[in-house]
């Protein structure tokens, strides 16, 4: 009876070990599965938020924008938002001077307000939910060439066809009473002097390649086949007291970094031949919208622009401004001319007039082009580099000088 009982219990015994390592089994697979469907579920899980990021709008605004008292200052929302459609969403623009308008900020500081100024944007959807805020400083500067003591201040501004003899170039010219000259070795008249190449891109100037002209470019020392500040000065005899780079409307890709990489790569050489120079870059502007960059085409020159499709070229834009903040945040003598953000993309062009359908009489106003300001667009760009002269004039950055400037 004994031994039955011990064979009946050891039976038992075994089932419960064969019963337990089936257990182990189990619940070694379960964990397994677990494991994988966590794995998958994570995975899962990134691809929607990058997923989300993708179409989620973006926001965006330099750490600093610069504007003179008695100067009328307009940062558009179209032009400090990407992957949306502006008119989706309200934009709240909050600061303790200036307006929030329907479609900008508005600021036409008057004499006394000088100072700093926290600018923020917050943009709601129509359930009053933010998508996004965004900050800056606002610089509001005294007209530091108004001063009857200011001396003349010398500007050689690298670029292509947004600086070339445009606009601009006066502009800031009869803003500053003559005060401030434009040098270079391109132009005609001495004082609207300039290193402004149509077509060129920054890999051009690095390279020596000048788009369309013959004779070499006078930043390239064919000797050390390199793009070289000193070469320059000492060929041309220039000695600027400040740098303007304005460049990259030339090469504009989706992915900033090669054109933005070739911008700074300019700024680090000028820095290496003169640490002490101070350099405005100047951000390249957005286009106008799809009629003028449709209209643009038929202009004669520019008929390789056919297809130019102006969403993709504006977030190239806002790619490559929002690399460039962030790249060229460390430098010390860098100051970034929010130029894309303070250009009206509508009325900042040249207008021209289509009929609605062939045989309507009703015309449609638009822009007459899709790259190249009006005046009134090229004022605006001198506008935010003329204050931001000023605000390094105010902070001592910049000294002008008395005396006859050597025409260049």
């Amino acid at each position: 009876m004994i031994v039955i009982c011990c064979v009946t219990e050891a039976l038992v015994i075994r089932d419960l070990k064969v019963q337990n390592k089936e257990m182990t089994e189990k619940i070694a697979e379960l964990d397994t599965d677990v494991f994988n469907q966590g794995v998958s579920i994570s995975r899962v899980e990134g691809q929607l938020e990058n997923k989300a990021d993708e179409v989620l709008p973006q926001f965006f605004l330099p750490a600093d924008i610069y504007v003179c008292e008695g100067m009328t200052l307009e940062v558009y929302n179209e032009s400090v938002c990407s992957k949306a459609n502006p008119l989706l969403y309200d934009f709240y623009w909050e600061c303790p001077i200036g307006d929030c308008m329907e479609d900008k900020y508005y600021i036409h500081p008057g004499a006394g307000t000088a100072g700093d100024y926290e600018l923020v944007l917050h943009v709601y959807d129509y359930a009053l939910q933010q998508v996004g805020e965004v900050s800056s400083t606002l610089h509001v500067v005294p007209d530091a060439f108004a001063d009857e003591n200011a001396g003349n201040l010398k500007m050689l501004t690298i670029g292509d066809s947004l600086t070339a003899g445009t606009r601009w170039l006066s502009y800031t010219r009869d803003l500053s009473g003559d005060k401030l000259f434009h040098v270079g070795t391109l132009g005609d008249e001495s004082g609207l002097m300039h290193e402004g190449i149509p077509g060129i891109t920054a890999g051009d100037y690095l390279n020596g390649t000048l788009f369309g002209v013959e004779s070499p470019s006078p930043f390239y020392d064919s000797a050390s086949g390199k793009f070289d500040f000193s070469y320059y000065k000492k060929t041309t005899g220039i000695e600027p007291d400040v740098v303007g780079v304005f460049l990259g409307t030339n090469g504009l890709e989706l992915e900033p970094q090669g054109n933005g990489g070739n911008i700074i790569t300019i700024v680090d050489k000028i820095i290496e031949a003169d640490p002490d120079m101070q350099i405005l870059v100047i951000e390249p502007i957005y286009p106008a919208n799809q009629d003028g960059m449709a209209r643009q085409q038929n202009i004669r020159g520019y008929e390789g622009l056919r297809g130019m499709w102006s969403l993709s070229r504006s977030r190239m834009v806002f790619n490559l401004i929002a690399y460039l903040d962030e790249q060229l945040a460390g430098y010390d003598n860098v100051t970034i001319v929010p130029t894309a953000m303070i250009l009206d993309r509508f009325y900042g062009f040249d207008q021209t007039a289509l009929s609605k359908n062939p045989h309507s009489d009703v015309l449609d106003e638009m822009p007459a082009q899709g790259v190249h300001p009006a005046s009134a667009g090229y004022e605006q760009i001198g506008d935010g580099i003329y204050s931001a002269l000023c605000y390094l004039i105010q902070e001592g950055k910049l000294t002008t000088t008395h005396g006859e400037v050597a025409s260049e």
